[in-house]
């Protein structure tokens, strides 16, 4: 691209990495055709150079999946730990059997919570993003299909011209997805009103039964140490 430089200043060259020389070359003489044509002015010259910003618009989606990938790592260690230390302590409180209760229990608990939590993101994404965000054509990458053709990973161009990836529940080779306009990695499939009202419905259930055996485990654990269970102790001893 063409920018107007003082005389005797040297050429400033500016590139765009990540595409082929072709499709570089096109776009620069694109570009260059489509600005006015700039008449001889007499006077000093502007350095045009001084107009050019460079920034990164977005996050990588690599940078963004490590970390999803380090918190939920993070997340099941701590769920582990926290799961064996309070099984060992109500199992020696009470009896061993309150301890294997816990060791059992409160995993399939977080998990349910976890999971309805996680599904209620991507259910409000499913809500908002079609109202609020950029509709586009998502197209489906070959080879990236599972053996019954219900899902598989799709393909969409953001207005930025960044091809990213997505994981869909869809028999369609293209379906409509939906960005954030300010993050275009944050999409969703555009669904129907009934099936986004059945998965809300779906993911509320699992979120209140996690929260409800995670209740029932936290009582438990409180009761032993506070030693409500010391009679069956005593009994079965």
């Amino acid at each position: 691209m063409e920018l107007t430089a003082p005389a005797g200043t040297a050429p400033a060259v500016h590139r765009v990495d990540g595409l082929s020389r072709a499709a570089v070359t096109v776009f620069a003489d694109a570009v260059n055709a489509a600005l006015p044509e700039r008449a001889d002015e007499a006077g000093e010259t502007a350095d045009g150079s001084t107009l050019v910003t460079v920034r990164a618009l977005t996050e990588s989606p690599e940078s963004e999946q490590d970390r999803r990938t380090r918190v939920f790592r993070l997340w099941l260690k701590t769920v582990a730990l926290m799961t064996v230390v309070l099984a060992v302590a109500v199992g020696i409180t009470t009896q061993a059997v309150f301890g294997l209760s816990v060791l059992i229990v409160l995993p399939v608990g977080l998990a349910l919570t976890t999971g309805g939590y996680m599904g209620l993101k991507v259910v409000w994404k499913q809500w908002y993003l079609p109202r609020k965000g950029i509709t586009v054509v998502a197209v489906r990458r070959e080879g990236a299909t599972d053996k019954f053709g219900g899902t598989g990973n799709f393909v969409y161009v953001d207005l930025h011209g960044q091809s990213r990836a997505m994981y869909a529940q869809n028999r369609a080779e293209d379906i409509q997805v939906a960005y954030h306009p300010e993050r275009p990695g944050t999409v969703a499939a555009c669904q129907s009103w009934l099936r986004n009202s059945a998965e809300t419905v779906l993911m509320v259930a699992l979120f209140l039964l996690g929260l409800a055996i995670d209740a029932l485990i936290v009582g438990l654990t409180v009761g032993a140490f506070l030693g409500l269970y010391d009679d069956y102790a005593y009994t079965a001893g």
